[in-house]
């Protein structure tokens, strides 16, 4: 594939760039004596670049990112699992509740049961988020672009919860290292100082994603954006160390989502595949409803479908009829009933079936199909994510004996010494933490 020799091109050109940067490791504590046993206090920082697949960090980690790489020697570096489906706010919202969506309830590109419309992501959540569950513990919050606590612990204004949004990660950047200088903070216009540096603070990216949507997996300005990205969270790491809080300081780096290629529809053989079963199918797109008469409706994001059955479709019969269809079609990874979403946790509203595309099919519109290579997610295929724990508190090359997004809350809540939101499924990586003094 040309992007693999482009990656390869870009990594051979910035491995040079790369040997000659001074990395700004944090200080793990974990290797062993008293001040080892003792929990830190914080501050937890939270990084989070949307749309980072593990298979980025893996190719592009040494060459590109030389301060993740240096967080990733000093500390415990894993692939985590996601909820499903594999989309950004549903997964964000599992990462900030520790909750599962079945629990949570956010969910996105679904048949909306309260409208009877399709309808796209929402920031909606039936659980409370990291951010009020350290506000009600007393601690203190910064969000800087980290949308998915906007008033859920964190507003405009709010110096004990503050939440920002930067046009860029740079600006992002620019409010966290505000707030650890004592500086004012910018929030919507109005300058907020702070009262102490937060306990947690959280900095999100979306670039990642957006590129790899528009350009695919293997693009060019991955890499580019990705040293771009690096630059800032050294400009916080160092920023931590200047403060004096490197042996207090943890830093957490998640993304929420793998990403995939895809140049081919599938939804000609789909549809096909529903009209050979015996049955009338639409695909809505959001704002949609269905004609009261179609037995099987379909929304989509471009790497997986919901199918929600309806009249004979939804008959033993006739779903045994759809599914056999459905099973034969070489365009799908894999074909989910019901009972295998209620049994990862997915939101109720995910319909009757899950539809997952193979590499290179996605659900679009055929006639938009022009041979050049996107990105999607949704399917378990896409269901992973990098994450990385180091610093204060976090044992150095720790084995994990498993890793999920629903995890990140209940960590950083251990290692703030807090209780984890009332909802969370998750558990605290304890293998990866300096246990607390006896």
């Amino acid at each position: 594939m040309a992007g693999r020799l482009v990656r390869r091109t870009f990594l051979a050109r910035a491995a040079a760039v790369a040997a000659g940067t001074g990395a700004l490791a944090m200080t793990a504590t974990a290797r062993g004596g008293a001040d080892a046993r003792e929990r830190p206090s914080g501050p937890v920082v939270l990084i989070d670049w949307d749309g980072v697949d593990p298979d980025h960090v893996r190719a592009y980690l040494h060459a590109c990112m030389p301060n993740l790489a240096a967080l990733v020697r000093s500390g415990t570096h894993a692939t985590m699992g996601c909820t499903y489906k594999a989309v950004s706010n549903p997964n964000r919202a599992s990462a900030a509740t520790g909750a599962r969506p079945a629990v949570h309830r956010n969910s996105a590109y679904v048949l909306d049961p309260g409208t009877g419309k399709a309808r796209g992501q929402t920031r909606a959540m039936e659980a409370e988020t990291l951010a009020e569950a350290l506000r009600r513990q007393g601690r203190t919050v910064l969000s800087a672009g980290w949308y998915i606590v906007q008033n859920r612990g964190t507003a405009y204004g709010d110096p004990e919860g503050l939440y920002t949004q930067g046009t860029t990660w740079e600006e992002n950047v620019a409010s966290v290292v505000a707030a650890l200088r004592g500086e004012p903070v910018d929030s919507d216009g109005t300058p907020v100082r702070l009262p102490r540096v937060p306990d947690f603070i959280a900095a999100y990216a979306a670039d990642i994603d957006t590129i790899g949507h528009q350009d695919g997996p293997d693009s060019p300005r991955i890499p580019e954006r990705l040293t771009e990205l690096d630059a800032g969270l050294g400009r916080i790491v160092a920023e931590v160390r200047r403060a004096g809080l490197q042996g207090r300081a943890t830093f957490l780096f998640v993304s929420d989502h793998g990403m995939t290629g895809y140049t081919r529809s599938l939804e000609p053989a789909v549809l096909g595949a529903i009209g050979r079963a015996g049955f009338s199918a639409e695909r809505l797109y959001s704002g949609q409803a269905p004609d009261p008469g179609t037995e099987v409706v379909l929304t989509a994001t471009p790497r997986a479908a919901n199918a929600y059955l309806r009249g004979a479709a939804a008959e033993p019969q006739g779903r045994g009829r759809l599914l056999r269809a459905l099973n034969g079609l070489e365009e799908l990874d894999a074909v989910r009933i019901r009972e295998e979403l209620d049994g990862i946790g997915a939101a109720p509203d995910e319909g009757d079936l899950v539809l997952d595309a193979r590499p290179p099919y996605a659900f679009f519109d055929p006639d938009a199909v022009d041979g050049r290579e996107r990105g999607g997610h949704a399917s378990m295929r896409e269901a992973r994510a990098p994450l990385t724990l180091s610093g204060a508190g976090v044992r150095a090359r720790a084995r994990l004996r498993s890793a999920e997004i629903i995890d990140v809350a209940p960590t950083v809540c251990r290692l703030l010494g807090a209780d984890a939101p009332a909802e969370a499924e998750g558990r605290a990586l304890e293998e990866a933490l300096v246990p607390n003094r006896a």
